[in-house]
């Protein structure tokens, strides 16, 4: 299989076999992204329009022959990350002033908003003309898609960043509080929950097929649950620096993009086929005629086969994130450059571009939260960096592991490249 030459985490795992990755804050990226022009967001297509948010607070509706601009709305602050949905002639979409918003599909005008006590991050999902989104503000709400009225509302003990998972009468979504929840549909009564050890973070549903979810997060673990009880069926550690997408079923094989920059292919028992290495965090992949579509952080969109091989690749001139979308033979896409990107999906070709207002907006870096641990070799710790490390106090030697100290290094996600990884300070 020919992947990608690019490097990532993954391809030191030999050299770095004397190495732990620590999680040691929560996970607050998406919280710290500045205003500006850059797009990432899945683009939603609906009769021959394009419609997608911008962290410049402002809403787009282009012509997706052409890319001319036939509208664009203006919030209270960004709508960056939360993509649009559509219902009976409204597009609705949420933003970090707090709203979730619903236009109208022909001239942008505002039909209605409803308003949470904190920022909206995460996408609107539609099911029975009802609209299910969580907030900041620890809520999960089903709002009337036609009134903006709400049904009912879910607390949870955390932030929600997660998008909704549906199957038959059940919605399921992820918190801040590390648990995993499965609700009724209709009246928002919980039907179990599954707690994790990390955040759960979800752009994008996760894959269902006959009966069970398929499920990562950010504890670095892929679990196959039964739908209807919660139970798990098993669960396997895939990556080091987590999940924050869904996963994708085709033709009975499991696509998983990781932050390590790795997407996985699996069968449905867990057992890797193949994977995909880039150099930076992997988006939710499309997959479409024969072909895997997906973004990544090291400013490329990928286009590769079943397989796993690489087709081709676009590059743009900041990092690209989020699912693209694939429709008659076009590949659509933003990025974090302030464009937005059609291209041939046979070739990778541009066809045309927009851009957004304003500049590239400010990002984190995707690794600040961890930070790596070196184990060192009893024998080769001085006598008195032993006494530093209270290894003296482990107990008789017959006691003492072979590995006993860490010394802790924050991982710098501007590393670079010489061959071996490095953090900013060199070992």
């Amino acid at each position: 299989m020919e992947e990608s030459s690019g490097t990532s985490f993954d391809d030191f795992s030999i050299e770095m076999a004397d190495f732990e990755v620590r999680k040691v804050r929560k996970y607050d990226r998406l919280f710290n992204i500045g205003e500006g022009g850059s797009i990432d967001t899945r683009p939603l297509i609906i009769h021959g329009k394009i419609y997608f948010g911008s962290h410049n607070k402002n809403v787009y509706c282009l012509d997706a022959a052409t890319g001319r601009l036939i509208w664009k709305f203006r919030a209270g602050d960004s709508c960056g990350i939360s993509s649009a949905a559509y219902s009976d002639g409204k597009v609705f979409i949420g933003s970090y002033d707090h709203n979730l918003y619903a236009l109208d599909a022909e001239t942008g005008r505002l039909v209605w908003k409803f308003s949470t006590r904190r920022e909206i991050i995460e996408s609107p999902s539609i099911r029975d003309g009802v609209i299910f989104i969580g907030s900041v503000d620890q809520n999960f709400y089903a709002i009337d898609a036609k009134t903006g009225q709400l049904r009912w509302k879910f607390w949870t003990s955390g932030e929600i960043i997660s998008d909704a998972t549906f199957y038959e009468d059940l919605v399921m979504f992820g918190s801040y509080d590390k648990n995993l929840y499965c609700l009724t549909a209709d009246g928002g009564r919980l039907i179990w929950k599954l707690a994790m050890s990390q955040e759960i973070i979800n752009g994008g549903d996760f894959a269902i097929k006959d009966g069970f979810m398929y499920f990562a997060s950010f504890d670095n673990l892929l679990r196959k649950i039964e739908v209807r009880t919660g139970r798990e069926m098993w669960k396997k550690k895939i990556c080091q620096y987590g999940i924050t997408c869904g996963t994708v079923i085709h033709n009975g094989v499991l696509y998983v993009p990781t932050e390590d920059g790795i997407l996985f292919a699996f069968d449905l028992d867990g057992n890797i086929i193949w994977k995909f290495t880039t150099k930076k965090p992997i988006g939710m992949p499309t997959v479409e005629g024969g072909r895997i579509y997906f973004t990544a952080e090291d400013n490329n969109l990928y286009c590769i086969s079943l397989e796993g091989r690489l087709v081709w690749k676009f590059r743009t001139f900041e990092a690209n994130w989020w699912k693209p979308a694939v429709e008659g033979g076009v590949v659509y896409f933003g990025s974090y450059d302030c464009h937005f990107y059609a291209l041939d999906a046979e070739d990778g070709k541009l066809l045309w571009k927009f851009r957004a207002d304003g500049s590239p907006s400010r990002v984190p870096p995707p690794y600040t939260q961890f930070e790596l641990s070196i184990k060192i070799p009893e024998k080769e710790v001085e006598e008195e960096e032993r006494g530093r490390y209270d290894i003296s106090e482990k107990g008789p030697e017959e006691h003492v592991g072979a590995y006993k100290s860490r010394i802790t290094y924050q991982v710098s996600t501007q590393y670079r490249e010489k061959g071996k990884y490095q953090t900013e300070e060199e070992f």
